[in-house]
């Protein structure tokens, strides 16, 4: 499915680009597409998959919160801590009430996720064959919509603020957009979060998080409709996104905190619409 030469290109494109709100997808799409001559539906399960590396690096990098929310789980679902309503946490709250409402904050927006990502997913590798300058255009169309709503996003209102079952709903359906190739998957939760008044540390820190269960269950799905054909380059190319998102993820979301990259998904978007107008 892959060469040696594809699999280092593309796991180290994903393993640099996840981190900041271009559409690692969308990247990876574009090479896909412009460069080893595949076509979109081909293109998407190949960028999907390149995600469980970068998957493994963000489970490295956010292990702390990762085990504390493991930890957490058997008395979250025996529901030894009531957790009948998503709130704020007041001073008077048990202790595990935080982790309690970001593991029903993650179970709801991946629920929502799946149910707006899924026909998504299934569309663009069913039903669409298109490739070359109509691919890039397709990907780019929504490379612009990215750079879009990350410039219509609302600044932090309230540093403290826990996440409930409206920012569940509202960003776990931002994130189901992210299966079109060029919706910047951390881009449009940020942006959704940052329009629901988290300040955007946590909003990153809980994008981040989104993902983990988001992505595994992107590549399960994938694997259970065998739109993929695993072997040792594609492995390989999964073994890049990973060593290389673990080498930049630290400083890549430092820069995402401080620089606005709307203006460059916009201009990415334009450039690969601008060919068929030419």
């Amino acid at each position: 499915m892959l060469t040696f030469f594809e699999a280092v290109v593309l796991g180290t494109i994903q393993g640099i680009a996840e981190w900041l709100p271009v559409s690692s997808e969308g990247m990876t799409s574009l090479v896909l597409i412009n460069f080893f001559g595949k076509s979109l539906s081909e293109a998407i399960p190949i960028a999907v998959w390149l995600h469980l590396g970068t998957l493994l690096a963000a489970l490295v990098y956010f292990k702390d919160d990762v085990i504390l929310i493991t930890k957490r789980l058997p008395e979250y679902f025996t529901g030894v801590v009531s957790r009948t309503r998503m709130q704020e946490i007041p001073d008077s709250e048990p202790a595990g009430a935080g982790e309690d409402l970001l593991i029903s904050f993650l179970i709801i927006s991946t629920f929502m996720t799946g149910i707006i990502g899924l026909p998504i997913m299934l569309y663009i590798t069913e039903k669409t064959e298109i490739s070359g300058e109509g691919a890039t255009a397709a990907v780019g169309v929504f490379l612009i919509l990215t750079g879009l709503f990350q410039r219509l996003s609302a600044g932090a209102k309230n540093p403290k603020k826990e996440p409930g079952m409206k920012d569940a709903l509202f960003t776990g359906i931002a994130q189901g957009f992210a299966a079109f190739p060029g919706i910047s998957r951390s881009g449009i939760t940020v942006a959704a979060l940052l329009f629901r008044k988290f300040d955007s540390e946590k909003a990153l820190k809980l994008s981040f998080l989104m993902s983990i269960p988001a992505v595994l269950a992107s590549e399960i799905g994938i694997g259970i409709m065998g739109l993929l054909v695993v072997d040792l380059n594609s492995l390989l190319a999964v073994v890049f996104s990973f060593i290389f998102g673990l080498l930049t993820i630290n400083i890549l979301l430092k820069v995402a905190r401080k620089v606005d990259f709307s203006y460059f998904c916009m201009i990415l978007g334009f450039m690969s619409v601008l060919p068929l107008f030419l």
